[in-house]
């Protein structure tokens, strides 16, 4: 990498919903190494071999929920860590019991700058 630039940090996205997943992805690819995943097994397979800096996931995912995923990285040393910024369509409220606080939550529609500006603050 030039002297004077910076690493670019990994963060992994994960959305049920193909289209949100790649207009999240592609709004952050500028500024972030992004992988994607679907479902919480592809997250947390993805979350173990990339190591990401930040996690953005949506809590209403086919089969497991949000919930499931950010329980399973709080669970585990390498990863309980990593923040977890929540984008949802779904209002906030509190986590349900045994889960970790979130380091943001957005709710969908959300405009991508304003993602970009939470994921700047949390990886300064």
């Amino acid at each position: 990498m030039p002297d004077g630039v910076a690493p670019r940090h990994r963060v992994l996205v994960v959305d049920d919903d193909l289209d949100t997943r790649t207009m999240t992805a592609d709004a952050l690819g500028d500024r972030y190494h992004v992988a994607t995943a679907a479902t919480v097994a592809e997250a947390l397979a993805c979350a173990a071999a990339e190591r990401p800096a930040a996690i953005v996931v949506d809590l209403m995912l086919a089969g497991e929920s949000g919930w499931d995923l950010i329980r399973s990285l709080r669970e585990d040393a390498a990863l309980r860590a990593v923040p977890v910024v929540v984008l949802s369509a779904t209002p906030a409220t509190e986590p349900p019991t045994g889960i970790g606080p979130w380091a943001a939550y957005l709710t969908k529609p959300c405009p991508m700058g304003r993602l970009r500006e939470v994921l700047a603050a949390l990886l300064a």
